[in-house]
This record gives C-alpha cells, structure tokens and sequence, in this order.
C-alpha cells in the first residue's frame, strides 16, 4: 500500500520465496540474538542424550558460538538430513505434536541458523570410527569430509548475521549478549542439575557448574550459596500435576520477579500463571514491592501441556490452567508456612526431586504423577469457604491448630516444629522484643508484628465465618470524621456490622460508635473507625466482599486494624502476657512476618554466638 492510500496496490502477482528468503525468514523467528543459537544448540545436545556440554562465546556470541556434547551423534546421512528443513528425530507423527517430549523440534532450527551465519557440524555416532563434517557458509554447503573425534557432536556458529546487515546492527553491544547467553544457560543447568556445563567466554573459563545429585547443590553453584541458604524445598501432587523445587523463605525478597525460575516439564518458560499462583502466596506477608524467589518445578501430563506457543519455547499454554494455578499455589503456601528455619526442631526433609535425577532429554524419567502423592494440608486462607457458617470448624481457636507439617504438643509420634509456647522465655528486651531460648539458638519475637499478626488472623478468620464477636461500649463514644468519611462508613453500615462495628451518624461529620469487634476493644476506638473509613474508601465497593475472588482490599484493611490495635513497640507487658502471645502464635497459621511485611521472629545461631565469643 503507497502512503495514504487505502487500498492494497494492484499488480503484483503472488509467487513463491526462494529457498534463502525462506531460512532468513525461518532465522527470524528462531533466532532474535546469540543467546537464541546457544538455545537451540544446548537443547539439541540435551535431547541428544548429552551429561557433559561444553559452551565456547566469543564477542558475547556474535563472533563465535560452539557447543560441543558427549550424546549419542549422527550418522553422515544423518548429519547431512539435520541441515535440511523440516527434518528432524523428534516427530514421527501428528500424535507426536500433542505430547512433546523434547527441548525442540523445529526442523527449521539448523538450517535456519547456517542461513545467517557461517555454520561448521562435527559429529560422530558410536557405531562410527570416524566423524562426520559439514560446513555451510550463509546457507550454502561449502563441503563435507571425514574427520577425527569423539562420541557426540560439535557444532560452531561464527559471524552471525554478516549476511544481515539489519539484523545484525540490532544486536547489544558484546556484554549485554553474554548476559542473555548466560542466563539462558544458568536456566538450563537449574533445570538438569545431572549434566555438567562448562562454559567459556572469550577463550577463558567462566562458568562451570560439575554435575550435582542434588537439586539443592546446583541451586548454590549456579545461584549462589547464600541465594540457596534462603530456600525451602517444597513437594507435592496434586492429582496429576506434581510441583516441587524451592521457594525463598519470607524473610528473603527481592524488589522485582527476577528471581523467580519457573520449569515446565525440564523446560524453563515464563508463564503469568504460575507466577501470579506464586506470588500470590506471598502478597500477604511480604512488604508491598518486594517478592519472592524461587526455582519452581512443574511437571505435566504432556498432553495437558502445549509447548509450541512460541517459536523459541518461552511460553506454554495449560489445558487446564486452573488446575495448574491451585496447585501451584498449595504446594508454595504448605511450603512457606514451615517454621523449622525460624526455630528448634526436625529439619524438614529434602523432597524427591527426580528432576535432578532426571536424565537428559526432558520428560524422560519417571511418569508423571508416580509416587505417593503428598498429604494434603489444610488449604490456603484464601481458598477457605467465605460464606457464613462454612468452614467454620478451620478456623476455631480454642485448641491449638495443626499447621502443615507441625503437630500438636501432645503428639510426640509427629515430626513437629518449634512452637512458641514451648520455648524457655528469658524476658522482654527493650519493651520491645520477647527473648526466648531454643535448643541451638536464641529468638527474639517482635511484640508488635506478632501481636499484629496474631488480631490479623483471628479477625480474618472470624469475619470469614460470619461471627465476628463484639464488644458493646458502656456509653456511645462521639467520633468526629469528615462527611466523606462519615458517607462511606453509613454506606456501608451493614458489612461492619458483620465486621463487629455498630455505628449511627450524629449529625454531618460525627458518628456515634456503640460496638467495636471484641478482638480490638483494647485500643483506640475513634482512631479505628476512622482508619476503617480510609480504608473503605480506598478499596471501593469491593472491599468487604466475602465471595470477591481478589481479598487485597480486605486484607489490607484487616492489616491495618490489627496494626493499631496491636502491642507497640515500648509497651511493658507483664509475664502472662508475654507467655499469652507466644502462645497465640501457635494457634494461628504460621507466617513468618506481620501482614505488612515485618519480621515476626529472627534467629540467632548459637554457632555465631560462640564465634563472636571466640569459642569456636
């Protein structure tokens, strides 16, 4: 179409691409940079069988990429049909589409790549003496011989896109493509923590990352050992779906997602439904703008999954995306309100994680599913019936809760936690902290957060079952509030009633409070009616809505009730009630911070206590 017109231009005929156009077309899609050839070389190499990969960058890969692997090779026939288009070993059938087994399929992937670049192919099968080259120069075979090597396969990339000229001007400066190689390869070692990554960078050695039996000790070699001390494994099926990996404890975080590592069947992918099951979880006990980290595991019947949304793979798209969210979402939350790294207690048991016995080829080791599927534990609070009377049972308080993992303390059988009530209490520091002694370490317990959390979840609880008790006031107490204030609040007159609050209005801008909820009658009532009305405001119509899916507004209104009605910091509490809010600690779901995000507990390490005493 010329320049303003609105209709397509006439006379020009429809005719076939040429073989070039159509790699370059097929290199667009596959190849956005060097990181995408370092892609789809890896995943060749892997769903070859590879336990020793060995990466080589120069000029963060627009000079240089070679992969070299220890797989199973091909034949010379072999090897000159993979740099054909449209021919590949990982589909023999249209049925094979619907369950994909592999890192890759795209036949497309190798002879688009030697299309945009110079491409040399070594590779040897085990029933060969000799192995086999190719070289192709931008798409045209430039010769083949036999050649000396070893069992697998070798294949250089240089000069990429020097046919291209636009495309390659948009490529990063050299640093910025080795940090999307590096990534990419931190995300494949993560996912098969039973291959060996070597990797160079400008021919010197840069990363390397030994083959581990353990999940855990490639999580510390590729992110960090303190990255890893800040993880707790999680474990569970549910139904077919089994969700296992590492999620960061509470009193980690990060002030983006990037920390979070998400795999789908032994393939890393980027899914807004995992994510938002994962974060989730957390929102109700991080800060506002910080979130989790994780390297998170899913694994899929493969027929549920379709993995050829994107060209590159990134994306996946679930046949029940339902079902993948929830449970997602109970094995994080069964995950992180675990305590043991807070206190005393039976270290938590490393999961099974056969995804770090897994062999090469993704979706090659054991079916899914198989195994004794996990206990399930009570569900998230945000799944527990809303409507009055349901679920009522789960939120009783009398008798202590049994959380996931913990056991009540007349169970010596059980593997239990620390619970507060049954720690040694040494005292209050400062009116501020609750000194408590452990068997290896000291906690101090944050009066405030906890006491905060404690009203937090109680009100929460109740308001959920639909009998939030009240506490009548001897005489009506005059609040003076703005008329915006005053409007919101007798707008909303009957959900706080529900709530525990009893109001009438009293000319323009004064409420008279004849009630409040029995949990907070110990407080300021007028500040409270009119953090209420704030609150109210700001979440809109929504705000106190049971069966409203999205409860932030709720929660955050919750949140703030409890903040001003709880312990403050400077208040000198007297020994039972010291002991009563260790004790209502244990009765609620454990979280490990109020619900603004501050630390309920922090542990001191009797090893670090006697390091910093000089004994040992």
């Amino acid at each position: 179409m010329t320049p303003g017109s609105s209709k397509p231009e006439s006379g020009r005929p429809v005719r076939a691409l040429p073989d070039s156009l159509i790699d370059q077309i097929a290199a667009g899609e596959v190849v956005e940079r060097p990181a995408s050839v370092v892609k789809e070389l890896v995943e060749n190499a892997l769903d070859a069988g590879a336990l020793r990969i060995r990466v080589e960058v120069r000029g963060g890969g627009r000079d240089f990429v070679g992969v070299t692997d220890d797989g199973c090779g091909m034949t010379p026939a072999d090897a000159r049909l993979a740099l054909e288009r449209h021919a590949t070993s990982k589909l023999a059938s249209t049925d094979d589409l619907q369950r994909i087994a592999t890192y890759g399929f795209r036949g497309e992937a190798l002879p688009a790549i030697a299309s945009v670049s110079s491409l040399r192919l070594r590779t040897r099968e085990s029933s060969h003496s000799d192995a086999h080259e190719i070289r192709v120069d931008q798409g045209r075979l430039v010769g083949e011989r036999p050649a000396a090597g070893p069992i697998g396969t070798r294949v250089e990339i240089a000069d990429l896109f020097s046919s291209v000229p636009a495309r390659r001007k948009f490529l990063k400066r050299p640093g910025t493509e080795w940090g999307h190689v590096s990534d990419w390869l931190a995300r494949a070692a993560l996912a098969l923590p039973s291959v060996h990554f070597e990797v160079q960078r400008d021919d010197r050695p840069a990363l390397t990352w030994p083959a581990a039996g353990d999940g855990l000790d490639r999580v510390a070699a590729v992110l960090g050992e303190e990255a890893a001390a800040g993880l707790v494994p999680l474990a569970r099926n549910e139904g077919p779906i089994v969700v296992e990996g590492f999620v960061s404890r509470p009193d980690r975080h990060r002030p983006t997602l990037a920390g979070i590592q998400l795999f789908v069947n032994g393939r890393p992918v980027r899914d807004r439904t995992v994510q938002h099951a994962l974060v989730d979880v957390y929102r109700d006990v991080l800060p506002r703008g910080r979130f989790p980290s994780a390297v998170l595991f899913l694994t899929v019947p493969l027929e549920q999954v379709d993995v050829n949304v994107h060209p590159a793979k990134w994306e996946v798209r679930f046949a029940e995306p339902q079902a993948v969210h929830r449970a997602v979402r109970h094995a994080v939350d069964a995950g992180i309100r675990q305590r043991r790294w807070v206190g005393e207690g039976t270290p938590a048991t490393t999961p099974r994680a056969p995804w770090s016995e897994r062999p090469a080829t993704a979706g090659a080791g054991r079916g899914v599913g198989e195994g004794t599927p996990a206990t399930t534990p009570r569900a998230p609070w945000s799944e527990r019936p809303a409507t009055a009377g349901a679920g009522r049972g789960d939120w009783v308080f009398a008798k202590p809760a049994v959380l996931p993992g913990f056991a009540v303390a007349d169970d010596p059988g059980s593997d239990a936690g620390v619970r507060f009530g049954n720690l040694q209490l040494l005292g209050q520091l400062l009116a501020t902290y609750l000194v408590l002694e452990a068997k290896d370490r000291l906690l101090l317990v944050d009066q405030h957060a906890a006491h905060e959390r404690i009203l937090y979840e109680r009100l929460r609880a109740q308001w959920h079952g639909g009998r939030v008790d009240r506490q009548g006031l001897l005489a009506p107490l005059s609040v003076s509030l703005e008329p915006a204030q005053l409007h919101v609040l007798l707008d909303k007159a009957d959900a706080l009633a529900e709530l525990g609050f009893e109001l009438d209005a009293f000319g323009e801008n004064t409420a008279l409070l004849r009630a409040v909820p029995a949990l907070l009658c110990d407080r300021d009532p007028a500040g409270l009616v009119r953090d209420l009305a704030d609150e109210l405001a700001a979440g809109g119509t929504q705000a106190l809505r049971p069966e409203s899916r999205a409860l932030e507004a709720a929660d955050r209104l919750f949140a703030n009730l409890a903040c001003r009605s709880a312990r403050c910091k400077g208040d000198v509490l007297e020994p039972r009630e010291q002991r009563a809010l260790l004790e209502g600690l244990d009765t609620i779901p454990w979280a490990p911070t109020c619900p603004h995000g501050r630390p309920v507990a922090v542990p001191f390490e009797l090893a670090e206590i006697e390091r910093r005493f000089g004994r040992r």
